[in-house]
């Protein structure tokens, strides 16, 4: 059976990233059963980001394809290697993804990336795709345009170049009365949440769908 990792870098189980990779999933499955898609929540494992140990660069190392530091992380990274498609969601935290997914991308490439002709060698190219939730609104969509191509640069070093799919405008809370959240209209957010939501998890299904098909068309 073929396999689609999902990466979830987000803290919260049933929130905005969480129902958006739902949604990922289901297209995936519209697809067929001939795909398992294994989702991984990174905030519920214990692990840090490179510590530079350099094993991965040792003359004849045997960990050039998955990091050689043991964490909660080692088999996740494995899994995500060998996988047939991969893949990550993030909030957006300060115009950037967290900084668990930010550790986990650091962890999967650098043992690929060579210091000799700085190629990327990983055992497979696979197709990607990340997912990006935001407070942010469409229209201010330029401030972190920067950092996503940062980000995707580094994927498409190694994999296939990701697809994007962004979510806008988000809900923080379900009931905003319990906060101190004055600076946002509250009635802006739930009309923008009204209009745009159902697209967003259908923009999510057909991304889900549109890799899974490629992954069966190219067995």
């Amino acid at each position: 059976m073929k396999k689609i990792v999902v990466i979830d870098g987000g803290p919260r189980k049933n929130m905005n990233t969480a129902a958006v990779i739902r949604a990922f999933a289901d297209g995936v499955g519209s697809v067929g059963k001939e795909i398992e898609v294994k989702v991984v929540r990174l905030y519920e494992l214990n692990y840090k980001g490179c510590v530079s140990c350099l094993a991965c660069k040792v003359k004849g190392s045997k960990s050039r394809d998955v990091c050689a530091h043991k964490d909660d992380l080692t088999d996740v990274l494995r899994e995500s290697a060998y996988a047939d498609g991969l893949l990550m969601a993030s909030p957006i935290y300060f115009s950037q993804i967290t900084a668990q997914l930010r550790a986990y991308i650091e962890r999967l490439i650098f043992p690929w990336l060579s210091y000799n002709d700085y190629s990327v060698t990983p055992p497979k190219r696979i197709p990607t795709a990340v997912i990006y939730t935001m407070n942010l609104t469409e229209d201010r969509a330029d401030m972190i345009r920067p950092n996503q191509e940062h980000t995707e640069g580094l994927i498409s070093m190694a994999l296939e170049k990701p697809e994007r799919i962004e979510v806008f405008n988000t809900l923080q809370v379900k009931n905003y009365t319990l906060y101190d959240m004055a600076g946002f209209s509250v009635p802006d957010k739930m009309n923008w949440h009204e209009l745009h939501w159902t697209t967003d998890l259908q923009n999510a299904a057909d991304a889900g769908r549109r890799m899974a098909e490629r992954i069966i068309n190219n067995q």
